[in-house]
């Protein structure tokens, strides 16, 4: 039976089965099993020292009288109330006395009669101020069973966290450290040539790689629900919080099967760059509190977004979320407000992470099937870049709840700015293409420009996979700011200027083309280290003026200029004047039309053959 099942896996998935026969050995075995039993002595271990310190007042943390499982929560509460009014009502009677006191409206019987009833209310204070003190609830008034039913919550969160972490950090090593080992051993070649699909080989590569990793997971699991449920967690939950998880793991080991595709130039490094990668990630959506601004979308690639929605049964609460319920409830798309209730959230962060895993296992078949291919054609980056767009102004278009956590357009604006520089710089070093792809479409642009219908050049500019990426960045960069445009035309807001706002989408808009450009003239050099150049390039570009003015002490508000040539421009829009503004953005547009310029004649040197250029020359020289 046993190996009629393995024959059925092999017919599968092929690869899946060559990996399961190199990772399932006897010693890696013991060793997953080992970890998950360290899992289950730590938790024990946890809760026994809380019951140890429990005992010992001294040594147990503040308890307030207010947590739920404190017996004088309620009479606490109760004179709290009192208190409250007591001391509203002592304020009221002080606004009397120095009224009546005044010369104005001096009354001495109301002064006298005040100050009785003054006198009287700070008694009544002074009695419940010493019933009050009794913030630390008493050892013999915390009930026993619920404060263990809190304590199970808090490490059912805590093994939610760090099993989040463990599997998505060290999956990702895993997984980018296999690639790096295939393509160091010459194997992986082997495996492209296979007569599976490039779907099939990732597909066992996935589910492979980390099956040590499922294991100790799946080992864990009876701890974690007992933990849930004895917490009172619903099963119906903590179910949700798993499928928020696999589909997390889904979109993290997607990304390192792709990282480990498109870098293989690290020589063995890029395993640590990846697994350090995703932990810095992490520890970011940790602490990003939910602000009602695009840079909500963060927290949605964090599995533990959902956690929160776990204890809404009870006042129970975790201290270690990154954000509490209350905060998370206020996230809103289109003012729709998917954080109100656990299956919103639960939804939308599935839908997240399904949208942007499709989109990785597109650029995952490319590559595998072409190590020198583009990791996305022209037409999937107009997708793309909507997709991305769509979901920031959704993000961007949230209601205000709370002055302190609330963004203006201008702020929203900022971090829009930030994500698409971030998504633009990748889609520039995606389709670019590299000098002998260039030469090629130029030479021999004339028949592909023929063998089409219509369109001729402009539509292979536009689509075509060989030619410049300057027209597809620029149609690129029209589909992200054109949403954005018209809602700056739109909006109205106090104090709002939206003709600043417009030019600062036109000094984005200029930088993008200018580093598009830029890096497009870098890699048709005939250095071997084109890719290097054209990093540095663009990077000095993007850090060197924003560096050297705040190196400098250049104040934006006392010499905005200099910071209009920056790649912050932002910095000084706010106190630049709209001439300086208007001459700023004309001479960056300058600068991108000569470079074009100058592009256009590489290109068309590019399509000179060598025969060509030889006879070019020999005329030359016989004038």
């Amino acid at each position: 039976m046993l190996l009629k099942g393995i024959d059925r896996l092999g017919d599968w998935n092929p690869q899946l089965l060559r990996e399961l026969k190199g990772k399932l050995k006897g010693r890696n075995i013991a060793i997953a099993v080992g970890a998950s039993v360290l899992g289950y002595l730590a938790m024990f271990f946890y809760g026994l020292n809380q019951f140890t310190r429990l005992s010992d007042p001294d040594a147990y943390p503040y308890i307030r009288s207010t947590e739920i499982f404190c017996k004088l929560r309620d009479s606490y509460l109760a004179n709290q109330d009192k208190l409250s009014q007591l001391r509203e009502q002592y304020r009221s009677l002080q606004d009397q006395f120095f009224r009546y006191s005044s010369a104005e409206s001096f009354d001495l019987d109301k002064i006298n009669q005040l100050k009785g009833s003054i006198a009287d209310v700070k008694a009544k204070i002074a009695h419940l101020q010493g019933i009050e003190t009794v913030h630390k609830c008493p050892q013999d008034a915390i009930d026993i069973p619920l404060w263990w039913q809190y304590q199970q919550g808090q490490m059912f969160a805590l093994l939610s966290v760090i099993a989040l972490f463990i599997l998505l950090i060290v999956g990702t090593y895993m997984l980018i450290a296999d690639l790096a080992g295939e393509e160091r051993r010459g194997t992986f070649n082997f495996i492209r040539v296979s007569p599976q699909s490039a779907q099939s080989i990732l597909f066992g590569k996935l589910l492979g790689v980390p099956i040590l990793l499922y294991l100790a997971a799946i080992l864990i699991i009876p701890l974690h629900l007992w933990l849930g449920l004895s917490a009172q967690i619903t099963l119906g939950e903590i179910f949700s919080f798993y499928a928020v998880l696999i589909a997390g793991c889904a979109f993290f080991y997607s990304a390192a099967l792709l990282f480990g595709l498109i870098s293989s130039g690290l020589n063995g490094f890029q395993s640590w760059l990846g697994g350090g990668a995703v932990f810095t990630f992490l520890l970011i959506a940790q602490n990003n509190w939910i602000s009602n601004s695009p840079a909500d979308w963060i927290n949605l690639f964090s599995p533990a977004v959902v956690l929160p929605y776990l204890y809404n049964h009870t006042e129970l609460h975790y201290q270690a979320f990154p954000f509490s319920k209350n905060d998370i409830q206020t996230l809103q798309w289109f003012h729709f407000p998917v954080g109100l209730a656990g299956l919103g959230i639960v939804s939308f962060v599935l839908v997240n992470y399904t949208l942007w895993t499709g989109w990785i296992w597109q650029a995952l078949k490319r590559r595998f099937q072409n190590p020198n291919a583009a990791i996305l054609s022209k037409r999937q980056s107009y997708w793309l870049v909507a997709c991305v767009e769509l979901l920031l102004l959704g993000l961007a278009w949230q209601k205000r709840q709370y002055v302190y956590s609330s963004y203006s357009v201008v702020e929203n604006l900022a971090i829009i700015a930030c994500f698409n520089a971030v998504l633009f710089l990748g889609l520039i070093a995606a389709l670019s293409s590299h000098r002998q792809v260039i030469q090629d479409w130029a030479r021999y642009r004339q028949q592909q420009g023929t063998s089409r219908k219509q369109g001729g050049i402009v539509q292979d500019l536009i689509w075509g996979e060989k030619s410049p990426a300057i027209v597809a960045i620029g149609l690129n960069v029209a589909i992200a700011t054109t949403p954005f445009l018209v809602w700056i035309a739109v909006w109205y807001e106090p104090g709002f200027d939206k003709l600043k706002a417009l030019l600062a989408v036109a000094f984005f808009i200029c930088i993008t083309l200018i580093c598009a450009t830029l890096a497009q003239l870098m890699l048709m050099m005939k250095t071997s280290k084109r890719a290097l150049w054209a990093t540095g390039t663009i990077g000095a570009v993007l850090s060197l003026p924003s560096i050297l003015l705040l190196v400098l002490g250049v104040e934006p508000s006392d010499n905005p200029i200099p910071w209009l040539f920056s790649s912050f421009p932002w910095a000084g829009i706010e106190y630049a004047a709209t001439s300086m503004m208007a001459w700023a953005l004309l001479t960056e547009c300058l600068i991108w039309g000569l470079l074009t310029v100058q592009l256009t004649r590489q290109l068309r040197k590019a399509g000179e053959s060598a025969t060509q250029a030889l006879l070019a020359g020999h005329s030359s020289s016989r004038r």
